[in-house]
């Protein structure tokens, strides 16, 4: 028998029937099997959908399963194609007699050589432009079950089917097309979705989209009465919907699916989870178990398995909803607010605060969110770990927030922040620990605070982003009614420099505590007149403890234009490479009032200062100011300090004098 293509039939609306050819006769040549194949040497088992037909491609893999004589599974090998003429070669099975041959060749067996459930992440598919089919190469099911010996043919059997979409009559709104989502309802009354991700791609006014998604027959039919839904996402996302009266789709077979019409505007929000262990479930929590469902919501949960549709109204209990995963995976969950309008309220107040949601799964946000009405995203993604990107202009929608306070704590995979996060939330004044041990950063954008002019707090805002190499020097520029600084740069172990003028415009910050404290590679001078402008500032105390590689003298006057500063505790602690200078301070002899009637702590101050550097520094001469009523706290201030007049400190300094 001479083998010849694949050959899918042509098919209408309804059904045909698919014509198959056997793959051709197994050889057995020694060690070596060769697997003759009689079709044209196209290069993977690629789809034309012009003739309906399958060819195999370079490097296409067969996985073939052995058994012996008496049906035992021996184990499994795989035959690659050649890319020349018609063979596909490969090592037989060891005691083997005869095999079953599926393709592709990911199909995974058991211990006897039974076909695991295909997993959901084999229907992902990624269609690169209009009217292309590259991307169904992987994604064909074929199947010889008969379990016959290398010396009889082999017959595959198409397992899966094609869907061909034409899509027309869009708004031009869509833009830039990313995903479509096909949408069933099954007799049993279930949703099942699937989803094909777009590239390159962005509709114009009468064109006609022609997709191509590969599918399993067996869990797409509808039901009668079933609904048939289509989504596109784009720049903005619109669906079409129909009732159909029942249709089994079967394998084998190209199906013609032409949309046009009427498209309804929704608003998706999308985000990805991963789960790591079969059988988890993911819970979408909601802030508050009091929160009401302000429209009517539609959840696509990524795995084809189930949509919920939420209708408005108040919540009955905290979780808004939830969906077990079969099987361990990446998944992208949509879910769609009919609500199109931003101007009011599209979306329920939920969360991914691990701390609420008792999970960690969510990997990545792809959309702002809609209007939720929020006011507050204060722990919002508190200790998502695996959080790695997030949207430009998330928080778009929600200008009516004023608290980003822990939002992104803890997320230590988030790699960058978008540059325009926060440029529509003009009425924030909240961004303590918002970036609070993100690891994963290396920068931050110039303008991330630029709109917020009624921000009054930055503490902790970068703590412990230890992959933080720079810090813009305009980033604080527009908030002007900043008051805390407050270990803003902490534990940032790979910061190199610090910006001179950053604090230029904080008029009215009060505190700097810690602000750099423990940024070990900071290897530069601190910047003259850093701190020149905040005239209000109150406490230093370890704002540069522990930075062992700064270099240089201390600056000339960084301190003297801070009037109501009563707190150098530990300011300078263990700066160990950095060489102090006694004007850093106004001169006690000119000035002998700068610090009269202030409560001062200067106990550890400038604690082991200078005991790197070649040159002794000076020590500014703070015990010779006067007092006045202030009660002064002045332990250790230069204990082991590297100065010339270390003899001349008075003891109850940490000097060596009287």
């Amino acid at each position: 028998m001479k083998p010849k293509l694949f050959i899918i039939a042509l098919l209408a609306i309804l059904v045909a029937s698919c014509t198959r050819e056997p793959l051709p006769l197994i050889k057995n040549e020694g060690s070596i099997a060769t697997i003759n194949v009689s079709i044209s040497p196209e290069t993977r088992v690629a789809y034309d959908d012009l003739n309906l037909k399958l060819s195999w491609e370079n490097d296409d893999k067969l996985l073939l399963a052995g058994y012996d004589a008496l049906g035992n599974y021996k184990g499994k090998t795989t035959f690659t194609y050649s890319g020349t003429g018609n063979t596909f070669t490969g090592t037989p099975v060891t005691d083997a007699t005869t095999y079953k041959v599926y393709y592709p060749s990911t199909v995974t067996l058991d211990a006897n050589g039974n076909v695991q459930p295909i997993a959901d992440s084999f229907w992902q598919q990624t269609q690169n432009g209009d009217n292309t089919a590259t991307h169904l190469q992987s994604k064909l099911l074929l199947f010889d079950e008969a379990a016959n010996p290398l010396t009889e043919t082999f017959s595959l059997v198409l397992k899966s089917s094609i869907m061909r979409f034409k899509l027309s009559g869009m708004s031009t709104n869509i833009g830039a097309i990313k995903s479509i989502i096909w949408t069933i309802t099954t007799a049993g009354g279930e949703a099942r979705s699937m989803t094909l991700n777009i590239t390159n791609y962005t509709y114009t006014s009468g064109a006609e989209l022609t997709a191509f998604l590969a599918f399993d027959p067996t869990f797409m039919n509808i039901g009668t009465s079933g609904k048939v839904k289509i989504t596109q996402v784009g720049d903005k996302s619109y669906e079409w919907s129909t009732t159909n009266s029942g249709k089994s789709y079967a394998a084998g077979n190209r199906y013609k699916a032409a949309v046009s019409g009427t498209w309804e505007e929704v608003v998706p929000f999308i985000y990805t989870i991963r789960t790591t262990e079969p059988s988890t479930t993911h819970r979408i929590r909601l802030r508050s178990a009091a929160s009401t469902i302000p429209a009517k919501l539609t959840i696509d949960w990524g795995d084809g398995s189930a949509n919920t549709i939420i209708n408005q109204g108040p919540a009955a209990s905290q979780i808004l909803a939830s969906h077990p995963y079969t099987n361990a995976g990446d998944y992208t969950i949509t879910i769609y607010s009919d609500q199109p309008n931003s101007s009011q309220i599209q979306f329920p107040q939920i969360t991914f605060n691990r701390e609420t949601t008792g999970e960690n799964l969510l990997t990545a946000v792809l959309t702002p969110f809609p209007n939720m009405g929020a006011t507050s995203f204060e722990n919002f993604f508190k200790s998502c770990s695996r959080l790695t990107s997030i949207p430009a202009e998330l928080f778009k929608n929600n200008t009516g927030a004023t608290n980003f306070g822990y939002c992104f704590f803890d997320c230590r995979r988030l790699s960058s922040i978008p540059a325009g996060l926060f440029a529509n939330n003009t009425e924030a004044s909240i961004f303590e620990y918002c970036f609070r041990g993100c690891h994963g950063l290396t920068s931050i954008p110039a303008e991330l605070f630029s709109n917020n002019t009624k921000a009054t707090t930055f503490k902790n805002c970068f703590y412990y982003c230890t992959g933080l190499t720079s810090i813009p020097a305009t980033l604080f520029n527009n908030n002007t009614l900043a008051t805390s600084f407050w270990s803003c740069f902490a534990n940032c172990e790979a910061l190199t420099s610090i910006p001179a003028g950053l604090f230029d415009t904080n008029t009215l910050a009060t505190n700097f505590s810690s602000c750099f404290m423990n940024c070990f590679s900071l290897n530069g001078s601190i910047p003259a007149g850093l701190f020149y402008n905040n005239e209000q500032a109150e406490s230093f105390s370890s704002c540069f403890a522990n930075c062992s590689n700064l270099t240089g003298t201390t600056p000339t006057g960084l301190f003297v234009n801070n009037t109501e500063a009563t707190n150098f505790y530990q300011c300078f602690f263990n700066c160990k490479r950095l060489q102090l200078t006694s004007d850093i301070f106004p001169d006690p002899a000119t000035n002998p009032d700068f610090f009269k009637d202030r409560d001062m702590n200067f106990s550890g101050c400038f604690y082991s200062i200078g005991t790197n550097v070649v040159s002794p520094g000076t020590a500014p001469a703070l015990w010779n100011f006067n007092k006045g009523t202030g009660t002064w706290t002045t332990t250790d201030c230069f204990r082991y300090a590297k100065v010339t007049d270390y003899n001349n400190i008075p003891s109850a300094w940490g000097g060596g004098g009287a």
